[in-house]
């Protein structure tokens, strides 16, 4: 199985402030994620972008993700992002982290066709 090595950055509070001064008009896949109970962080949502910052953004204001309004209500989301700059790697490494995370609010019907591939999630 191929390795994808991404260049995580963040973890950044989930709110617009964070998103425009960390994240940069570029491509790539992200994924926010709520804080348990034990402190650990847990994906709520995996996506990916022509631009990370407008997508965030967008779900930072979107109406219509409820799921994902709900977690962000309760406080603790955090972001975090790798850019990268092929469709083809940004469907493998949308379709690696849904299978290792199963987000609650990403929808399985959405998660991209893609070569199987092994990315490193820190």
């Amino acid at each position: 199985m191929r390795k994808l090595q991404l260049d995580w950055q963040g973890y950044y509070p989930f709110d617009e402030r964070s998103i425009r001064g960390k994240v940069q008009d570029d491509s790539g896949i992200y994924k926010i994620s709520r804080e348990q109970k034990d402190g650990a962080l847990k994906p709520v949502f995996v996506g990916q972008a022509k631009s990370i910052r407008l997508r965030l953004l967008e779900k930072l204001t979107t109406d219509g993700d409820t799921c994902l309004k709900e977690q962000a209500g309760k406080g603790g989301c955090m972001f975090r992002f790798a850019y990268l700059y092929t469709q083809e790697e940004m469907d493998a490494a949308e379709r690696a982290l849904y299978k290792r995370y199963v987000p609650k609010c990403n929808d399985p019907a959405s998660v991209p066709e893609a070569e199987d591939v092994e990315v490193n999630t820190n």
